[in-house]
């Protein structure tokens, strides 16, 4: 089996526009642990902050749709050396009676073992529950 990409969703009991403030807004952001660092415009850096300051991911906006849909990439560790993307994340996010589904999907410039995908779908499952926690309140 070739792992080069995850798909998760989650449906969230309220309207896209909370939802998309969990996403853009640093102080609901922060209960996820950190806070994306970005001006949300296509081009723009867009990098995950955590509480202690320090950059822990980082990419590039590809498309922007505020409360419908974002795609970025990620790059490498060593992005300062190589700037290698590693992966492209994209969020698609639907409304219907006041709540909001979000499809998630993570594709990998190269397919990752079996362990770095079971990672990766516990991480994205811990995300998107997050996201789903932080909205709700």
């Amino acid at each position: 089996m070739t792992n080069d990409f995850v798909e998760k969703s989650i449906e969230i009991n309220v309207p896209v526009s909370k939802v998309w403030r969990v996403f853009t807004d640093p102080i609901l952001t922060r209960h996820m642990g950190g806070e994306y660092v970005s001006e949300w415009k296509v081009g723009s850096s867009f990098s995950w902050k955590g509480l202690d300051g320090q950059i822990l991911t980082n990419g590039s906006i590809l498309i922007i749709e505020p409360e419908k849909f974002l795609q970025h990439n990620l790059f490498s560790s060593d992005a300062a050396s190589t700037g290698s993307v590693i992966s492209v994340i994209t969020y698609e996010f639907h409304e219907m009676n006041g709540r909001t589904t979000i499809l998630a999907r993570e594709d990998f410039l190269h397919p990752i073992n079996d362990e770095e995908y079971a990672a990766a779908m516990n991480g994205w499952d811990a995300a998107l529950y997050s996201v789903k926690e932080i909205a709700e309140r």
